[in-house]
């Protein structure tokens, strides 16, 4: 997609999140800064009782997934919605989609217009990186994903790669990873982006050779890069390694970005076995004060009910 179009990102209802600033961290380099201060830390439709409470977390830093929130919407119409409902930013995963139109002029535009800032999506996930016979077309679709971001003016994207590959070794298979991310660092660099690497879990989704934060925590203090963090998913770490609050502290050099989900179910916080609210806290502790990721299901596919869960747990 051609980068001419970011022009329509300018002309905003109101002031919008600056992203170069989301690339410059707190204390540390792309990490996730700080939001605009001109964002209301609460929202003004569903669960709108928590208003004007104190929370740990500001809400005007969630990023609504519209993967898993209101996808009784066409994929386009997801994002008046998002707005709807409060939101100030939102992710989502891939570009293309071969079961339903995807455009994405279209969303730059609305989100535009409605306030909503787009902080990140999927940059790859179609092929393993753990062999090197797709490292060429990985270093295009980076190039790719950039011009994507820039039409979308999203600071980041997240790459997974990192699908079971059985005729190779762990060893081999995790230098392959790395070496496909250092060769993307310069484009990058170009770019003005930041690629996070997303870790998943053994529990319910087999088939991939990177879970949790340590082999990850390598890869990245290992290329020592501004532009090459990590995804920091809490349900793929609590599945994977527990210890949620600890494991954070440790990797905090290397958070690019986190998401947040329960467990059990995969739901909203609020609604599982994890200490959320510590859990917030936590983060606001330790310095990160990027946006946040709700890659949560909402339970029973109640999004009011959801948002009014995390709205009480950001208030307790």
């Amino acid at each position: 997609m051609s980068s001419k179009n970011t022009n329509q990102n300018k002309g905003r209802a109101r002031e919008l999140v600056n992203r170069r600033d989301l690339m410059k961290g707190a204390g540390i380099a792309a990490a996730g800064a700080a939001l605009s201060p001109s964002f209301s830390q609460t929202a003004s439709a569903a669960g709108s009782v928590h208003e004007g409470m104190s929370m740990r977390y500001p809400w005007s830093k969630l990023a609504c997934n519209i993967e898993a929130w209101y996808t009784d919407r066409p994929f386009n119409e997801r994002v008046h919605a998002v707005a709807e409902a409060g939101f100030q930013c939102l992710e989502f995963w891939n570009v293309s989609q071969a079961s339903e139109t995807r455009d994405m002029n279209k969303l730059a535009q609305d989100c535009a217009s409605l306030g909503i800032n787009i902080i990140q999506f999927t940059g790859w996930d179609v092929d393993s990186l753990g062999g090197r016979d797709t490292h060429v077309a990985f270093k295009e679709a980076i190039k790719q994903a950039i011009e994507t971001a820039h039409l979308l003016d999203a600071p980041m994207f997240t790459i997974v790669g990192h699908q079971e590959s059985a005729d190779l070794q762990q060893s081999e298979k995790l230098e392959n990873l790395q070496r496909a991310l250092e060769s993307v660092v310069p484009i990058l660099e170009g770019g003005d982006k930041m690629a996070i690497l997303e870790p998943f879990n053994p529990v319910d989704h087999k088939g991939f050779f990177l879970n949790g934060s340590g082999e990850a925590l390598n890869i990245c203090r290992t290329i020592n890069s501004p532009h090459i963090k990590i995804n920091w998913d809490l349900y793929h770490m609590q599945l994977s390694e527990g210890n949620l609050a600890a494991s954070m502290r440790h990797g905090r050099d290397q958070i690019g970005y986190i998401q947040v989900a329960d467990v059990p179910g995969r739901h909203q916080p609020g609604t599982g076995e994890l200490n959320y609210p510590y859990l917030f806290q936590t983060i606001a502790q330790m310095g990160y004060d990027g946006p946040i990721g709700l890659e949560c299901w909402p339970k029973a596919g109640d999004e009011a009910q959801a948002i009014k869960d995390i709205k009480a747990v950001l208030s307790r």
